[in-house]
């Protein structure tokens, strides 16, 4: 069997980390590793894990100072892997979702067959008040550019082949991410992965129940809603694609069209619009997301230094 090692960050996760920890366990036809790294829980979350799973998880790090965010949890934990580790895969998981029982395997089996070096996938919103759920697709046709503008899909979905692991590692060593708010690992693994002119897999299925609740720090991002809109109109005007952009450009060769697409987009609004209408659908999946990512960006008439 393939193994996997699962990454999983936890804060103040104590009333749903159980029901993750065992859909994680439950995966069939691999082998799961399960390392988690603790960003200094003001809750239990931390000895509900280790009473109810010590002797089956691989390693649990607190780490005695927060790294501030879920993201550079996450960084943190997949800068730490070594060329020694037994692994094939890493996958990243949430500390509230529920994890089909073939979700791994479902992932491992598309990677091998397409040849792509990450896999991600649509996944089932999944409202923990109502317990309505609803399929978030993200499995529009991949285009040219996409990936300086977008991720592939919540990073709970997303699988690395081995080789790319080590790859990622190289760049994200040297990265420093202070001065970029709103920093998304989800985003960076896919502009990584992408730019390296390698595949990537976005699954039309789901095997995933991303749980929304009270407390996540940006699970109604992803619930279709009014106040998604919201919140996403005011993640816009506060710098959120500008903010990626500066600091993609840093990733980038200077005389790559990548770079000189993004250097566009943050010197003025006049050069913003104008790179958009030339690349236009190229720089997005979802045609009607960029439609309205246009059209707010011909209303925003802030300055770069302002954005």
């Amino acid at each position: 069997m393939k193994k996997v090692i699962v990454l999983m960050a936890t804060y103040n996760g104590e009333k749903f980390v159980e029901e993750q920890i065992e859909s994680i366990f439950s995966q069939k036809n691999v082998e799961v590793k399960l390392y988690v790294s603790d960003d200094n829980s003001k809750d239990n979350t931390v000895n509900v894990i280790k009473s109810r799973f010590s002797g089956q998880i691989t390693n649990i790090n607190v780490n005695s100072v927060g790294t501030g965010s879920a993201a550079n949890n996450f960084l943190q934990q997949l800068g730490l892997l070594r060329e020694s580790d037994d692994f094939d895969y890493v996958s990243f998981a949430d500390q509230d979702d529920i994890w089909d029982s073939h979700k791994l395997e479902k992932a491992i089996e598309s990677l091998e067959k397409t040849g792509a070096k990450l896999y991600a996938s649509n996944m089932t919103i999944w409202d923990n008040n109502t317990q309505i759920t609803q399929l978030l697709k993200k499995d529009f046709e991949q285009k040219k550019f996409d990936y300086l503008f977008e991720g592939g899909s919540a990073g709970c979905t997303y699988v690395l082949e081995r080789e790319m692991v080590f790859k990622i590692q190289k760049i994200i060593r040297d990265l420093d991410n202070s001065d970029w708010p709103s920093f998304s690992h989800d985003w960076l693994i896919y502009f990584l992965v992408r730019n390296m002119n390698e595949k990537v897999f976005i699954d039309s299925n789901s095997y995933i129940n991303y749980r929304i609740h009270e407390q996540n720090v940006h699970g109604h991002m992803n619930k279709i809603s009014l106040k998604m809109v919201k919140e996403r109109t005011k993640l816009f005007f506060d710098g959120w694609y500008y903010n990626h952009a500066r600091n993609y450009k840093k990733l980038l060769s200077p005389n790559s069209e990548e770079y000189k697409i993004l250097d566009s987009f943050t010197k003025s609004y006049f050069s913003r619009v104008k790179v958009l209408l030339k690349y236009n659908f190229q720089l997005m999946r979802d045609n009607k997301k960029f439609l309205m990512f246009l059209f707010f960006t011909m209303i925003n008439f802030k300055s770069e230094k302002d954005v």
